[in-house]
């Protein structure tokens, strides 16, 4: 597969994982209980999370980064805080509006680290 298929596959990744949980935080804020909702975003998240590991993967392997350095380790934290964030989000409604502006943090932290970080 060509790098430019893995970069789709990333990018959609990470809009499911925001898709999904914008809906999931969206809920929580409404006060809504809403089991449909709730696993619609869990899904859209977790398909989202697997598709930017498998493709972030695929491109470190396509572009010959090493999976040593600096700004992928980052990106690896970052995209574990994201795996961990939906237990957050699911357990602590109450704190929805801060789990908020965390997401948008990690989304910049990573976006920093592959265009800022990797050419340090």
């Amino acid at each position: 597969m060509s790098h430019q298929i893995y970069q789709i596959l990333h990018i959609l990744g990470i809009l499911m994982v925001f898709l999904g949980y914008g809906a999931l935080l969206g809920r929580a804020l409404a006060g809504s209980d809403s089991p449909s909702l709730k696993k619609l975003g869990s899904i859209t998240s977790g398909i989202g999370l697997v598709l930017i590991l498998v493709a972030g993967f695929g491109l470190i392997a396509k572009l010959g980064y090493g999976y040593g350095e600096a700004w992928i380790l980052i990106k690896l934290g970052v995209w574990v805080a994201l795996g961990g964030l939906i237990v957050a989000i699911n357990r602590k409604p109450c704190c929805a509006s801060k789990i908020w502006w965390v997401l948008l943090a990690l989304g910049a932290i990573a976006a920093a680290a592959v265009y800022w970080f990797r050419f340090l």
